[in-house]
Parts: C-alpha cells; sequence; structure tokens
C-alpha cells in the first residue's frame, strides 16, 4: 500500500468510526466553538456543553492486496493477540502508530 492509499484507507475509516459512534451518541464529534471567557477551553457551538479530546494512539498493520486477492485493509494490533505461525517461510510485516483525537461533549 502506497502513502496516498494509506492516508486515504485510514481517514476514511476513523471517519466512519466516528460517524457510526455520532449514531449511538449525538455527544460524540459536536460541532466545537472555542470558550467565551478563555479560548483554550472547547465548548459545543451552542455554548452549553464542555467538550474533551479523547486522544486515540493506536499500532495497526496494513495487508496487502496480494494476501487472497483481497482489497488492502488496515488493521488495528491487539495486544494480545497470538502472532501468526509460519512454516519455514519468513513473514514481513510492518507497523504503523496512528493518533487522532475526537471531540466528546458531556451534558
Amino acid at each position: 500500500m502506497d502513502l496516498q492509499d494509506f492516508v486515504t484507507t485510514t481517514l476514511c475509516q476513523i471517519s466512519a468510526g466516528v460517524a457510526t459512534a455520532k449514531n449511538y451518541d449525538r455527544c460524540v464529534a459536536p460541532r466545537v466553538d472555542v470558550g467565551e471567557r478563555d479560548p483554550k477551553i472547547l465548548r459545543t457551538f451552542a455554548g452549553a456543553d464542555g467538550v474533551f479530546l479523547v486522544e486515540f494512539d493506536v499500532a495497526v498493520t496494513i495487508s496487502d492486496a496480494s494476501e487472497n486477492g483481497t482489497v488492502p485493509s488496515i488493521m488495528v494490533l491487539s495486544p494480545s493477540a497470538p502472532k501468526p505461525k509460519t512454516k519455514g517461510g519468513i513473514e514481513n510485516s510492518s507497523v504503523n502508530r496512528l493518533k487522532f483525537t475526537v471531540p466528546i461533549a458531556y451534558r
């Protein structure tokens, strides 16, 4: 997967995940404005609710399109996931880290 595909796929998956979470709870990713008294404080656009940033820092791996003829995808690594076993072959993998934040409003 080249850089352009990686960025496109990553941003689309993050956006889809946030949109799905927003369907469950409207407090996820509200319209954000700065506070009137302190511009460092984030508020919802209506100004009533405080907004906090949830930071994600995840390790991901990329699957190539050549594997089983599937489309390239980005998978979040799980610390408890067992390593795949190879029989006399060479295992090539690369791990990337993604950091992003999502605003959350609390009522």
